[in-house]
């Protein structure tokens, strides 16, 4: 069974990338119970919440977070995943900016399955609008912070991180 649960988290239960990469076969003939995938699934969450991953790995921890959070099995989650990057202080900028782009698409899916309502999108976009503010005023000033994983200078021109932001904002206007 560790085989098997190592298989299900690097693909985050997706059976579609097992079946690309040849593993899907291996997996299935463990014969895993939806129950067992879905304690692993929510192991993981709760280990990434407790982890104060940064960088890069917390981007990569992050988007299969959201992953396996969209499922229905683990939608007690879907807040506090969605409002991650905004209220996670152990993060840098960049990471945070990375990753309001990935919870974007979360809530997009969410809406399109009505499980987001207009309020929440609306406290939401208040809650952004904050950060939108905070994070152009130290972009101009020069002074995002990001991780020393970063090897180049995402985000080091306030014009683009302007852009970038307001792109987002309007994105969260029309779900």
């Amino acid at each position: 069974m560790e085989r098997a649960k190592e298989l299900f988290l690097y693909y985050h239960g997706n059976r579609f990338f097992m079946d690309l990469n040849g593993e899907r076969y291996e997996y299935d003939r463990y014969h895993v119970p939806k129950e067992t995938e879905e304690a692993w699934a929510r192991e993981y969450v709760l280990g990434f919440f407790e982890s104060k991953a940064r960088g890069k790995e917390a981007l990569r921890a992050y988007s299969a977070v959201t992953e396996f959070v969209e499922r229905d099995e683990l939608r007690d989650f879907w807040e506090r995943c969605l409002y991650y990057p905004l209220r996670s202080e152990h993060l840098d900028d960049v990471t945070t900016l990375f990753m309001l782009s990935r919870s974007y698409y979360m809530a997009e899916n969410a809406a399109k399955r009505r499980r987001l309502s207009r309020r929440a999108v609306d406290a939401y976009v208040r809650e952004l609008d904050g950060y939108i503010r905070r994070v152009q005023e130290r972009a101009a000033a020069g002074t995002l912070t990001r991780d020393d994983s970063y090897d180049m200078n995402e985000f080091s021109d306030p014009v683009y991180v302007e852009d970038y932001l307001g792109r987002l904002r309007e994105k969260w206007a029309r779900i």
